[in-house]
């Protein structure tokens, strides 16, 4: 637990530098898949989250998602795929295999569902191939193309703001 506070203080040092160089690349592309980031420590409700996303006919099969969990336990049962520190190393590679592919895979949009400045959460954020990132107006600005300012617990506002963004600027 005291090394994790290390980790997130050198890793947010390393993220501040990364963005300072980070470039915008914008997509016109329509959205069909979205990643959903959650921080599991601020918000319980997943299921309630992606379900409103559905009632906004996106398709269950296109959304993927991965909670972070702290402390992270190897055998309790969980409904999504988490992760915890334990999953980075001190050269802030991640270790998980599940979370690299999440990573890797070219969503249309990450939802970035936490409003806490948590740098492996963030670095998370950064790292993603995403074309297109939104997320909460309480963290860094630089990470997400869009933010929106609500509550976590707010899922609903969420993603009804969400969906009017997508409207503006033509993506569903």
């Amino acid at each position: 637990m005291f090394f994790n506070y290390f980790k997130d203080y050198f890793l947010k040092k390393k993220l501040k530098n990364s963005l300072s160089n980070a470039e915008v690349i914008p997509s016109n592309n329509k959205v069909q898949t979205i990643g959903i980031l959650v921080d599991e420590r601020s918000f319980l409700q997943t299921l309630a989250l992606k379900e409103a996303l559905i009632e906004h006919n996106f398709l269950e099969k296109n959304i993927s998602i991965v909670v972070f969990r702290d402390p992270f336990k190897v055998k309790e049962l969980n409904e999504y795929p988490t992760f915890g520190w334990e999953h980075i190393n001190w050269s802030f590679q991640i270790q998980e295999a599940l979370l690299l592919d999440f990573v890797k895979h070219p969503f249309d949009v990450l939802l970035s569902y936490y409003d806490t400045n948590n740098g492996f959460l963030q670095w998370i954020t950064s790292q993603s191939k995403a074309s297109f990132k939104v997320g909460f107006f309480s963290v860094d600005k630089r990470l997400n193309h869009i933010l929106i300012n609500t509550q976590t617990m707010n899922y609903k506002e969420f993603v009804q703001e969400f969906v009017r963004v997508l409207q503006l600027f033509n993506k569903i």
